[in-house]
């Protein structure tokens, strides 16, 4: 099954996500572990690629903590493994809290996944562009702490399950 994703209008954009860490893969190239859950391949090639840093471990080091863009957020890419841990009661158009017809977001390191049961709601996410109305059978994924908000188009029911990946070393 390919990864959950929700293209955004703007398909370039990238969010700033913090690097919690650094493993090698099986060829020896540098990978990022980011708060968001994805991992980032990270190669100094210039003139492709400038990142000086990444080729010895005092600069790799001073990088824990530091801000670099995630593509696969901005592309609303789940991480690999992201598993439910919790999925909100159901909401029709009158049970929906006002908390999520307004401007939210989820806390750092969770995900989201808007599943709309039956009509359809209107999902806006303004950081990646995102405007669009979900019907029925569909779903919206929400990266963790983007704005978010979401507009019921007449009868709706829907829920939201919340995903998190595990943490690792």
């Amino acid at each position: 099954m390919p990864p959950a994703t929700d293209t955004p209008a703007t398909p370039s954009a990238a969010v700033a996500r913090h690097i919690l860490g650094f493993e090698t893969d099986a060829a020896g190239d540098w990978i990022a572990r980011l708060d968001c859950g994805h991992r980032r391949h990270i190669r100094h090639r210039p003139p492709l690629s400038e990142y000086p840093w990444i080729v010895d471990a005092t600069g790799r080091a001073a990088r824990v903590g530091a801000p670099i863009e995630c593509e696969r957020c901005g592309r609303c890419e789940l991480p690999d493994g992201a598993a439910p841990y919790r999925t909100t009661d159901e909401f029709d158009e009158t049970t929906l809290p006002a908390g999520l017809r307004r401007d939210h977001n989820t806390r750092p390191g969770v995900w989201g996944r808007a599943e709309v049961l039956a009509g359809r709601v209107r999902f806006v996410m303004p950081a990646l562009a995102v405007d669009r109305v979900i019907e029925a059978g569909d779903h919206a994924i929400i990266p963790p702490e983007l704005p978010h908000l979401v507009e019921p188009l007449g009868p709706v029911r829907m829920r939201v399950v919340f995903l998190r990946v595990p943490a690792s070393g």
